[in-house]
């Protein structure tokens, strides 16, 4: 008997870790445009998020990790909802940060060959990222 209560005295003291892994899938989204200076490359951090506190999410605070679990930054998406108000409770929506952009400047620079090869050697480095840990939100 003695033996059972301080298993359990034991089991009750000891603290609960929390989830430490990544617990949200995101990519990254290569998105086209041009400005004054040219072509754009923007790469584009993404993630869905369901809201289940009690009032609109404008942003999330993210680590994100590629597929080994290996953090690879941090950063703060934006979270505008379809009205622009935000995520309202209960729903769910995408969030998103520019992580890099790729200009017309280097275009111009380095030429066609060389700007599509940065554009495809970034995209090849931010195509590791798969999962996001969400820290906090904004409100």
């Amino acid at each position: 008997m003695i033996l059972k209560t301080t298993a359990l005295a034991f089991l009750l003291l000891t603290p609960v870790m929390a989830n430490a892994e990544p617990d949200l899938d995101c990519r990254i989204r290569l998105e086209f445009s041009s400005n004054d200076t040219g072509a754009v490359a923007d790469y584009i951090l993404t993630l869905q998020i369901k809201n289940t506190l009690g009032r609109a999410i404008s942003g999330v605070s993210v680590n994100y990790f590629d597929t080994a679990l290996n953090q690879l930054g941090n950063t703060a998406l934006a979270c505008p909802g379809v009205f622009g108000e935000g995520i309202p409770p209960s729903s769910h929506g995408e969030c998103w940060a520019q992580l890099q952009k790729v200009d017309g400047n280097l275009l111009e620079k380095f030429g066609t060959e060389m700007w599509t090869a940065i554009v495809n050697t970034q995209l090849t480095q931010l195509e590791s990222i798969r999962k996001c840990k969400v820290l906090g939100f904004a409100y």
